[in-house]
């Protein structure tokens, strides 16, 4: 991480504007802490159920590190994400984007109205492909300045507005320009994400290669649990010899990959994640358990784009691809799509629904 003694003192910490799209895992519990540092204004566009959550009691979040409630009052505007031509218009220091990542770029778009000359834009999504995405959009509005990002978190939603997190203490967010060294709004992110409890941000030189250390592992933790199944929780994996070989076979897959677009991934990085999958107890990842769950996931921007960039770059993934090619059929049958799946009669499809009563029946 930078050291940075330039940036603001504890007494000297700017009041920013914050603008998160979501309030779930991500974005619920990293808005939540933010807003406990004083001076900051954090709004969240949000929709359905979220929004009269928030706007009623707030976000509140239960957390290994400590639980917290931040009042309505202390928030600021609470933007309908199906109404946004009609909510207030201000110009946000910060947007975060705790989104899933296929939808990041249509969110982000919708951002552009609360976008000022200096605003930073923050993605914290799973996968690597879509950065540059992100930071096309952001170019293309002649407007604010795109940073590389991601996070570290287990939490899920317990209710609208309020947050769950039992894994990854502390969680953190990691980010850093795309080149050169930090432009002073992002150090004054860095004293307000440093001043905040319950979290922590990684302000990294060379932030593309631990966005990638943390896209090897979430892969492939996801690529042998998903597969799996619920059962195998993080500390599971190294407890059992074949799922351990598949996940450093996956592991290393990745870190070719990344070896390829000659970005630095250290190979004791990957002895360092057995130890994190050691301490994770009855963790799994959010791809692992929107499979599980039947709901649209994030398979197809982890380990879709896996394969897409090992045909493109000539590196073979087939670990990756076997569980990939695995996985998909649930994601498209939570996403509505039309599959050519003929059942014998009084036969079930219970897969991603788990054996849930509206599972398709011959």
């Amino acid at each position: 991480c930078f050291s940075c003694p330039s940036a603001p003192a504890m007494s000297e910490l700017p009041s920013l504007k914050w603008l998160i799209f979501g309030c779930g895992g991500v974005g619920g519990y990293f808005g939540a802490r933010i807003a406990q540092v004083k001076g900051q204004r954090v709004s969240y566009i949000v929709r359905n159920k979220a929004l009269a959550a928030l706007k009623e009691h707030g976000v509140r979040i239960t957390s290994i590190c400590g639980d917290a409630q931040v009042p309505a009052s202390e928030l600021g505007p609470i933007l309908d994400s199906q109404a946004l031509d009609k909510e207030e218009k201000f110009v946000a220091d910060v947007i975060m984007l705790g989104c899933k990542a296929s939808e990041a770029e249509g969110c982000l778009q919708q951002c552009e109205p609360w976008c000022g000359p200096e605003t930073l834009v923050l993605p914290l999504q799973n996968g690597v492909d879509g950065l540059t995405t992100i930071r096309e959009v952001v170019k293309s509005w002649g407007k604010g300045h795109a940073l590389a990002g991601c996070c570290n978190i287990v939490s899920a939603i317990a209710e609208p507005g309020h947050i769950k997190h039992w894994a990854a203490n502390p969680p953190y967010i990691t980010y850093g320009e795309f080149q050169g060294s930090p432009i002073p709004k992002t150090l004054q992110v860095k004293a307000i994400l440093d001043a905040a409890p319950g979290m922590e941000g990684h302000l990294e030189e060379d932030a593309l290669s631990k966005i990638w250390e943390k896209f090897t592992f979430i892969c492939s933790t996801t690529a042998v649990q998903a597969t799996t199944g619920p059962h195998a929780t993080q500390d599971m994996i190294p407890e059992i010899p074949e799922l351990l070989a598949t996940w450093r076979a996956a592991m290393h897959e990745i870190v070719a990959l990344c070896h390829s677009y000659g970005i630095k991934y250290d190979l004791e990085w990957v002895d360092k994640r057995v130890d994190a999958l050691k301490s994770a107890k009855g963790a799994t990842t959010s791809c692992s358990r929107d499979l599980w769950n039947g709901k649209p996931s994030e398979v197809d921007d982890l380990l879709g784009s896996v394969v897409r960039m090992g045909k493109e770059q000539k590196v073979p993934v087939p670990t990756i691809s076997t569980c990939y090619g695995a996985l998909i059929v649930r994601d498209r049958i939570a996403r509505g799509q039309e599959l050519p799946i003929k059942l014998p009669e009084g036969h079930k499809v219970l897969g991603p629904y788990m054996g849930a009563p509206n599972a398709p029946t011959a």
